[in-house]
């Protein structure tokens, strides 16, 4: 008895493949014939349409991220977006080459297209897919770059930031070429031409090169970097504090050097008043600001003992509480604004690594353990896994442009010039 008699035999697969995918009966591993009327030709729809919105959404966003870097100066003229239109550039490949043919091969749980264009699906699946990755590489570097060298910001240059971007798309052409040049298993073909299964070469050694280079490096490279972006915003936020602290305790000392100063010159002006008229004694505050000196060397800046410098009356107390009350609510205002800043920094940081780590992560697990164990993987196990990666495409233009007030502006010109067919948006 035949077992799994549901893969299509690839011999007969010419133009006339899908129908025959579709229309011929299918044998069951008990021996049994199913009629094409009992095909879950539902499951395939929602599976369809599913897939359809995740490569709109890839498609539609990687676009916007084109349009707003290429036509927005505010954008254009600076060297670090070129990175973010570069990854623009190959998760927009993969909406428009990789997932189309990777959904039709889901659907129909078989690759109908024949060998050759199977190869050339391999390789720029590999070269769109590792391009994409080591760019969130090159981007979380310059981030760190931009944080923690003063110099880097204004040694940025076009040609610095294309020196990195030649860097990325030569490494994806090495590990996607790779195959193409004999760095295949033996069954290569066989799995396409008979299974009709267009998978990657199962050659350990290749499989090991290409995983350990396109992500697992990449990966604890990101991990990495994030964290120490992490420790250096931490320490500019608390030096930060420090200097606003030392700011409002100057702003204290300010008051009360001039109290002390209307203090001084008023009690000069009490000893002149009361000297007598007979006596020849030069009008000299040196007693009283002797007296004084004393006195304001005992003041703390600390607002438990404001009151040792008393008012002269109870207008200059209500000036002095309505000082302090002003002067204690901004502070606190720049510290709830600067406790969300740095809140909202770490959400950045934990989506930015967190989607990484899940959408490729299950995908590169299995690339490995497939030729070590040499076993055919669940079919639901690896369309989810692949996909998984693909939406990782689509998750791109959000995660890295959506935080942007940049991009966020230049989204809302391009969707106003869309609902306006074309017409100058005024600036």
């Amino acid at each position: 008895m035949e077992l799994n008699l549901t893969v299509i035999d690839g011999a007969s697969l010419d133009a006339s493949g899908l129908n025959n995918a579709i229309s011929r009966p299918a044998t069951t591993k008990l021996g049994l014939t199913k009629s094409p009327d009992t095909i879950d030709i539902a499951q395939m729809a929602i599976i369809g349409a599913l897939l359809t919105v995740l490569i709109m959404a890839c498609i539609v966003g990687n676009l916007f991220v084109i349009i707003a870097i290429a036509t927005e100066r505010d954008l254009k003229s600076r060297p670090q977006y070129y990175l973010i239109f570069s990854l623009a550039v190959a998760d927009l490949l993969v909406g428009l080459i990789v997932t189309p043919l990777g959904a039709w091969s889901t659907i129909l749980h078989a690759w109908t297209f024949g060998a050759a264009l199977c190869d050339f699906w391999i390789s720029v699946d590999v070269l769109v897919c590792t391009s994409s990755i080591l760019h969130l590489v090159a981007i979380a570097l310059d981030r760190y770059w931009s944080i923690t060298d003063v110099c880097y910001v204004q040694n940025r240059t076009v040609a610095r930031v294309f020196t990195m971007l030649g860097i990325i798309w030569l490494l994806s052409l090495l590990i996607s070429l790779a195959p193409m040049f004999g760095w295949k298993d033996s069954d290569f073909y066989r799995r396409v031409m008979e299974q009709n299964v267009c998978l990657i070469s199962q050659q350990i050694s290749y499989q090991i090169f290409s995983t350990v280079t396109a992500f697992y490096i990449p990966l604890c490279a990101i991990i990495s970097i994030y964290y120490k972006i992490m420790l250096a915003a931490k320490q500019r936020f608390k030096r930060e504090r420090e200097r606003r602290t030392v700011t409002v305790y100057q702003q204290k000392n300010l008051y009360y050097q001039r109290k002390h100063d209307e203090l001084q010159k008023s009690e000069t002006e009490i000893s002149v008043e009361t000297t007598s008229a007979d006596e020849k004694a030069p009008i000299s505050p040196r007693p009283t600001t002797e007296k004084f000196s004393k006195r304001a060397s005992e003041i703390r800046l600390d607002e438990h003992n404001l009151k040792e410098i008393q008012p002269m009356n109870g207008q200059d107390q209500q000036k002095k509480q309505s000082i302090l009350t002003k002067t204690k609510r901004k502070g606190r205002f720049r510290e709830n604004a600067e406790m969300k800043r740095e809140r909202k920094a770490w959400r950045t940081l934990a989506i930015i690594t967190g989607t990484f780590v899940a959408c490729w992560t299950p995908f590169f697990l299995v690339s490995l353990y497939r030729p070590i164990c040499r076993c055919q993987m669940p079919i639901l196990l690896e369309s989810i896994t692949t996909w998984l990666g693909y939406l990782n495409s689509a998750l791109n233009p959000i995660i890295y442009t959506v935080f942007s007030q940049d991009f966020r502006t230049a989204f809302k010109r391009i969707l106003t010039r869309l609902l306006f067919l074309g017409r100058p948006v005024q600036r």
